[in-house]
């Protein structure tokens, strides 16, 4: 007889929810399909950026918070990164929404996500 591992109870289907202010609480969108496209993206702003850099025989600039802005943006909705940047935060704290979304997103503590993005 083979045996038999029951994960069942793991397997719930929510999404991880994160609230930014009392209004802002958001839906963090972490399927496997968005956080695929998500490294996509990633990828190829690497190629593009390093396309551009040979180009031009220099280093090329890496747009950080445009970048965080289209991943926010797949992660949470347009809607959503628009209500943040009406915020308009400091950027360090812009940033810890940013490494708490990815957090929930990748099933990461906070602190394991800050650590990657230092």
């Amino acid at each position: 007889m083979s045996n038999i591992i029951d994960i069942s109870a793991r397997i719930t289907n929510q999404l991880p929810v994160v609230k930014i202010t009392d209004e802002i609480i958001v839906t963090v969108n972490n399927r496997k399909s968005t956080i695929m496209s998500m490294q996509l993206l990633s990828k190829e702003q690497e190629r593009k950026a390093k396309e551009r850099a040979d180009e031009n025989d220099e280093k090329e600039e890496f747009d950080e918070l445009s970048f965080m802005s289209k991943i926010l943006s797949m992660l949470i909705g347009q809607k959503n990164v628009d209500a943040i940047e009406k915020l308009d935060l400091p950027l360090p704290e812009y940033k810890i929404i940013y490494q708490c979304i990815m957090a929930a997103a990748t099933g990461q503590s906070q602190e394991e996500v800050e650590k990657r993005f230092q």
